[in-house]
């Protein structure tokens, strides 16, 4: 239940518009410049928040013991409290741009939390990659420098690359949501696929998915362009058509293997999908078959 919670939670963060209730300022800017050995240990930051941009290169990131791989574009938050640990790959070095936030409040989030802490702690390579490197690049610069009104300006560019992680983490939860409802549309049709000689109604495939039978009849039509009824109906229309032409079994005996007790019922379903009843298939399309027969 407590994931569920969380994940309502994030769909209802994500459709919300970013609201700083305190703005981000600015602790520390630094860079690491293609050290092949370089890694961090096992830390957290307690009082602050931190962002790292990849500018080249890989590494490993371990972030609240679970392990993520970044690369060029990538972008690595670190919400205050959480144990993390990083590691250059020797073969292709890090080039990155970090920086630490105070003061940082975001409107339904804890201080010092960028993003919600079930929400995966890295932002792949997007659209917007290149315009934070730069911004970070500048932050990194005007930290250096430290010429009149600095803060100011670093302030102004950490909240607009703030604003442009949350417009990457919406595409990126939207592509990820196309991917599971994806992976559930297959699901699904695997699962008619194995049972479809059986009488299974919508709640039965719901039931064993352990799903919500209007979200399956979404997720599957949206994936499929049709739905899951019509593809069973599909499935057991095409199965028949080929028991018509390839065997000498009964209509009455064909309907019964395709699940449906009831003949006349299984002649009017396959005149309605194919436009012939099976009788008619069955002479009009068997006589083009040849069979070889043992002398």
């Amino acid at each position: 239940m407590e994931s569920s919670n969380n994940k309502d939670f994030e769909m209802e963060y994500l459709d919300t518009p970013l609201k700083f209730k305190k703005p981000p300022v600015l602790a520390y800017a630094g860079q690491v410049g293609g050290n092949p050995n370089w890694n961090f240990p096992s830390h957290k930051h307690d009082d602050l928040c931190e962002i790292i941009y990849i500018c080249e290169g890989e590494g490993t990131f371990i972030i609240d013991n679970k392990s993520y791989t970044a690369k060029k574009g990538d972008i690595l938050i670190y919400n205050t409290g959480v144990i993390h640990e990083e590691y250059s790959n020797p073969s292709n070095p890090l080039v990155t741009y970090f920086c630490g936030i105070s003061n940082l409040a975001i409107d339904q989030l804890k201080d010092l939390c960028i993003i919600p802490f079930d929400l995966e702690p890295i932002i792949q390579k997007n659209k917007y990659s290149d315009l934070i490197g730069l911004y970070f690049s500048h932050i990194f610069e005007e930290s250096s420098l430290k010429a009149a009104g600095f803060e100011i300006i670093c302030q102004g560019l950490l909240t607009s690359s703030i604003a442009l992680m949350h417009r990457a983490i919406k595409l990126q939860n939207l592509r990820n949501e196309t991917k599971e409802s994806n992976t559930l549309a297959h699901r699904i049709k695997e699962f008619i696929d194995k049972n479809y000689k059986k009488n299974i109604k919508l709640e039965d495939i719901a039931a064993a998915l352990y799903i919500n039978k209007y979200y399956l009849s979404h997720v599957f039509k949206e994936q499929m362009k049709i739905t899951p009824i019509n593809y069973l109906i599909n499935r057991r229309i095409g199965e028949a058509k080929n028991l018509l032409v390839s065997t000498e079994l009964k209509i009455g005996e064909i309907a019964r293997i395709m699940g449906y007790d009831n003949t006349n019922y299984f002649t009017l379903l396959f005149k309605k999908m194919t436009g012939e009843t099976p009788k008619q298939f069955k002479q009009n399309h068997k006589k083009n078959l040849f069979y070889h027969k043992d002398p």
